[in-house]
C-alpha cells in the first residue's frame, strides 16, 4: 500500500552470555548505529550474520556491509531514482532479491553483490505494487501486493526467486480500499514449510489477517478487533514464536502516537485475538521481532533498591522508538532512535533499519 516516505534514548543494563544476557552495574544503549554515508530512507533489511546485511530503500538504493557495518557498498539500479526498493531476501555477500514499491512493479535478482540485476517479475498493470517479499527455506518464496480490481495479488517462487508464478488461480475478494502495507517488509509472515499470513488494513472497521496453510493456494480470513483499520492505519507486522503465539502490531501512521490500537496477540489455543493486558506500545510500530534467545534487561523499579530483571522475548520499532516485552501483554520503553524494520539474523544478531539513511546492530547480539 502506498504510503508516505518519511516517517528517550534510555540505557539498558545488559551483557551477554552464551544464551541470555544477563544485568550488570554498567550502563549502555541498545542500538550501535553504523553510518552509511546515504541520506535514504531503508524500509528492506535482510541480515544475514553479525557482520554481513544487506538493507534497501528510496532512489533505488542497495546497500551491503560483510565487516559490521564499518563499511558500506552502495548500489543503484538503473532508472529506479524516484523508486522505492522496500522488499528484500539475500542468500550470501553476492546472491539477492530486490522488489519495488510502485511503478515499475519488478523483481530484481543479482548474483554479483548488486554490480548487474536481472528482472525476474515484472507487472505493467499501472495499480500493481508490492507490498512484501519474504522465503520459507532457501528456495522458496512468497511475494504479495495490492490488489488489482479488488483481488488479493500473491506470487510464489520456487527457485531461489529466479522466476514467479502466481500462487492461486482462485479469485481471493478483498474489501473496498483493503491492502497491505509496505512499511518494513513484514506484513508478510511465513513459518513452517507452507503457512503464510498476511497483515491487512486500508479498509474501514477492524483490521485483517488472511491465512494460508497451503502456500497460497487457498485462504482463511481473521478480524482482528483490537487493531483498527482505516486509510492510513492497520497491521504493519507480524511476528511469530514457536508455540503459535502471534503478535500484530501496526496503528496509524498519520497518527503515530495514538496508544490505542496498535497491538492484538494471537491465543494459539483459543485462535483468538485480544489486545494486551497491559500497557502497548508506544504508538504507531512499524515492525516486530520474537527472539528466540531471550535477552535479559534491568527493569527500574522505585520500591526496590535494585533493579530487577525483566527478559525481552519481543521488540517493536517505529518513529516514535523501540519498546520491549517478556509476554507480548506488557510493553516498556527501550530506545527513543526511530526506526522503520526490524532483521533478526541466523546467529541471533538485531538489526534496524530507518530514515535518512540510519542503520543500526543492537549491542546485545551475540
Amino acid at each position: 500500500m502506498r504510503m508516505p516516505y518519511n516517517t528517550t534514548r534510555i540505557a539498558v543494563l545488559v551483557t551477554l552470555l552464551p544464551a541470555i544476557a544477563v544485568a550488570q552495574e554498567s550502563s549502555t544503549v541498545f542500538w550501535k548505529e553504523l553510518p552509511t554515508a546515504t541520506a535514504v530512507s531503508f524500509r528492506g533489511l535482510h541480515a544475514l550474520n553479525s557482520s554481513q546485511a544487506w538493507a534497501c530503500g528510496s532512489k533505488g538504493t542497495v546497500v551491503s556491509t560483510s565487516d559490521g557495518g564499518q563499511t558500506w557498498a552502495i548500489r543503484s539500479i538503473d532508472g529506479l531514482q524516484e523508486t522505492e526498493l522496500r522488499s528484500i531476501h539475500a542468500w550470501s555477500a553476492a546472491e539477492l532479491v530486490v522488489a519495488t514499491a510502485g511503478t515499475p512493479c519488478r523483481i530484481y535478482r543479482s548474483e554479483d553483490a548488486g554490480q548487474s540485476w536481472r528482472v525476474v517479475y515484472e507487472n505493467l498493470d499501472p495499480h500493481a505494487f508490492i507490498n512484501g517479499m519474504r522465503f520459507w527455506n532457501a528456495g522458496v518464496g512468497f511475494a504479495f501486493g495490492d490488489p488489482i480490481a479488488s483481488r488479493l495479488m500473491a506470487w510464489i517462487s520456487e527457485d531461489r526467486g529466479r522466476s514467479w508464478r502466481e500462487s492461486s488461480l482462485l479469485p481471493v475478494p478483498l474489501a473496498t480500499g483493503e491492502a497491505g502495507f509496505a512499511a518494513s517488509n513484514s506484513s508478510l509472515l511465513l513459518f513452517g514449510e507452507q503457512s503464510v499470513w498476511i497483515g491487512l488494513g486500508g479498509a474501514v472497521g477492524s483490521a485483517q489477517v488472511f491465512m494460508s496453510d497451503d502456500r497460497g493456494a487457498s485462504w482463511q480470513r481473521s478480524a482482528v478487533p483490537p487493531i483498527s483499520s482505516g486509510p492510513s492505519s492497520g497491521i504493519f507486522s507480524l511476528a511469530r514464536s514457536p508455540d503459535g503465539t502471534v503478535i500484530a502490531v501496526g496503528g496509524d501512521f498519520m497518527d503515530p502516537e495514538r496508544e490505542t490500537g496498535n497491538a492484538a496477540i494471537f491465543d494459539p489455543g483459543t485462535r483468538q485475538w485480544h489486545a494486551p493486558q497491559g500497557r502497548p506500545p508506544r504508538g504507531y510500530r512499524s515492525a516486530i521481532v520474537y527472539l528466540p534467545q531471550p535477552l535479559a534487561i534491568a527493569v527500574q523499579s522505585d520500591r526496590a533498591e535494585r533493579p530487577a530483571l525483566g527478559l525481552i522475548r519481543w521488540i517493536a520499532v517505529g518513529p516514535g522508538g523501540s519498546d520491549w516485552s517478556s509476554d507480548g501483554e506488557h510493553w516498556q520503553p527501550l530506545s527513543e532512535e526511530p526506526f522503520h524494520a526490524l532483521s533478526l539474523a541466523a546467529d541471533g544478531s538485531l538489526w534496524a533499519s530507518g530514515a535518512r539513511g540510519r542503520i543500526a546492530i543492537s549491542v546485545q547480539a551475540p
